[in-house]
C-alpha cells in the first residue's frame, strides 16, 4: 500500500483504492524527468517537421517546439506511461487481466507529472468445499424402448413417397403444386412456385396454406386466403400429385440395405450408439452439477471487462444460431444480454476456481500430457504438409491448449472425488 520511493527525483507511485477486481493507482513523476521526455520528444518530431523555409529536420528547435509543443507533450505523455505504469503493476505484484486505462491526468510547465491509472485484476479464491460434492447419477444404459424408438427414425430417414390411391388431399398426404401469389388483383414478387411438394402433417410458413389445401382433389386448382409477410394474400395452387409416406419393413431386405446382415445386428449396433451417448449425457449432467456447486460456493468479484468479454462471446455465438431469424430488435437483443450476462459470470468464475483447485491440489500438464494432445490432433491429416501447418497453430494456441488440458484433469479429480448417488 505505501510508497516504494519518497524521493524527490524519483517516480513516485501508491494504491489509493481497491474496489473487487478493480485497482486505482496513483503515480507521480518528477519534473525533471517528465522534461527529459519532452526534449527527446521534439528532437524525434523535428526530424519529421517540415517548416517553411527549412529542409526537412533541419528546423531549429525554438521554432517545432512553438509548432508542435503540443505533439511533442503527447508523445512525452506516452513514454512516461509506458515507462513507469509497468513497473507500478509489478511492484504491487498485480494480476492484471486488462490493459489498463488512465485517468485524472494532471501535468504543468515545471511541476510533477501526477496520474491515475485503473487496473482490473485476477481475484485470487482460495477454492473451497470442492471435495467431497453432491451428485445425482442417472443410469446410462439405453432400454428396449429407446432402441425400438430409434429404429422407428432410421425406417423415416429410409422412407419414400408414393402417388396415393385417395383422389382428396388429406391430413397425412404429401401434396406436390404449383402456385401463385398475388394481393390485389397484383402478382407479388418472388411468391410463385412449380412442383412444390407440401407435408400436410407438418407447419407452413405460410399461414392457411394446409388448411386451403385439405380437400383439394388431383387436378384441381383454387384460389385461397392465405398470410404473406403479416398480411393478407390471395394464393392460387393447382394440385399436381396427392403422395403418400412408406415405411420400409423392418426384415432382412431392410437389414441388408444397411450393411447388416440381420435386424438383431441393426438393434445391437443401435444400442451400443444409444449406450455411448447416454454415458456422455450422463456425464454432461454430472459436470453441470459439479460446476454448478462450485461457483455457488466459491462467490467473489470478477473482473468486469472478462466477463464483457465472455458475454460478448456468447452473443455472437447466439446471433449466429440465430442468423436465419433476419436483424433482431435491439429490445430482444437487450433482454438476451440481460439473460445471459448471470451465466457468463458464472463461466468466469469457474474458470478461476477450477485454476484454484488446480493449483492447490498440484494438478499439471505433463510435456508428454500435450505431445499426446497434438498427436490426437493431427493424427487424420492427409499430407506432412498439413501436420506441418497443424503443429504451427497447436505452438500458436499452446497456451490455450494447456488451460484445456488443466481444466480437464481438474474436473476428472473432482468427479474422482465427488460423492454419488444413483438416480
Amino acid at each position: 500500500m505505501g510508497l516504494f520511493s519518497l524521493k524527490s527525483d524519483k517516480p513516485k507511485f501508491k494504491k489509493l483504492k481497491e474496489e473487487g477486481c478493480v485497482v486505482t493507482l496513483s503515480l507521480e513523476i518528477p519534473s525533471a524527468e517528465i522534461e527529459e521526455h519532452t526534449q527527446n520528444a521534439l528532437v524525434r518530431v523535428q526530424q519529421r517537421a517540415r517548416l517553411p523555409g527549412f529542409r526537412p529536420g533541419k528546423a531549429p528547435l525554438d521554432m517545432v517546439k512553438r509548432h508542435f509543443s503540443g505533439h511533442a507533450r503527447e508523445e512525452a505523455l506516452d513514454a512516461a506511461i509506458r515507462k513507469h505504469v509497468p513497473v507500478a503493476i509489478s511492484e504491487l505484484k498485480l494480476r492484471v487481466v486488462e490493459t489498463p486505462s488512465v485517468e485524472d491526468v494532471k501535468w504543468e510547465e515545471g511541476e510533477p507529472l501526477t496520474l491515475q491509472v485503473r487496473v482490473e485484476v485476477a481475484p485470487a479464491p482460495t477454492a473451497k468445499d470442492y471435495v467431497k460434492i453432491p451428485v445425482v447419477r442417472k443410469t446410462h444404459v439405453a432400454d428396449a424402448q429407446t432402441v425400438d424408438k430409434r429404429l422407428e427414425d432410421l425406417r423415416e430417414a429410409h422412407a419414400r413417397l408414393e402417388a396415393a390411391k385417395e383422389e382428396t388431399v388429406g391430413a397425412r398426404h404429401f401434396v406436390v403444386i404449383d402456385f401463385t401469389a398475388s394481393r390485389d388483383g397484383k402478382p407479388l414478387p418472388n411468391a410463385k412456385g412449380t412442383s412444390e411438394l407440401v407435408d400436410m402433417s407438418a407447419e407452413q410458413s405460410v399461414e392457411g396454406l394446409t388448411k386451403g389445401v385439405l380437400g383439394m382433389k388431383r387436378g384441381e386448382t383454387k384460389v385461397f386466403k392465405v398470410m404473406l409477410g403479416g398480411k393478407d394474400a390471395d394464393l392460387e395452387v393447382a394440385v399436381k400429385e396427392i403422395k403418400v409416406k412408406i415405411l420400409p419393413a423392418v426384415d432382412a431386405e431392410f437389414a441388408k440395405d444397411l450393411g447388416f446382415a440381420t435386424v438383431e445386428e441393426i438393434k445391437a449396433k443401435l444400442k451400443e450408439v444409444l449406450d455411448r451417448e447416454a454415458a456422455s449425457a450422463a456425464d454432461f449432467e454430472l459436470v453441470r452439477q459439479i460446476e454448478e456447486a462450485l461457483v455457488k460456493a466459491n462467490q467473489f468479484p470478477l473482473p468486469p471487462a472478462m466477463v464483457a468479454r465472455q458475454l460478448e462471446g456468447m452473443m455472437e455465438r447466439m446471433g449466429r444460431q440465430l442468423a436465419g431469424a433476419g436483424k433482431l430488435p435491439q429490445k430482444t437483443l437487450a433482454d438476451l444480454r440481460a439473460k445471459l450476462q448471470p451465466k457468463a459470470e458464472d463461466e468466469v468464475r469457474l474458470a478461476f476456481v477450477l485454476s484454484a483447485v488446480a493449483e492447490k491440489e498440484k494438478i499439471e500438464v505433463a510435456d508428454a500430457e500435450l505431445e499426446a494432445e497434438l498427436e490426437a490432433g493431427i493424427k487424420d491429416a492427409e499430407d506432412d504438409a498439413k501436420k506441418k501447418e497443424l503443429r504451427a497453430i497447436f505452438e500458436k494456441r499452446k497456451d490455450q491448449i494447456t488451460r484445456m488440458i488443466l481444466e480437464r484433469k481438474t474436473m476428472a479429480f473432482l468427479k474422482e472425488k465427488a460423492v454419488y448417488k444413483d438416480a
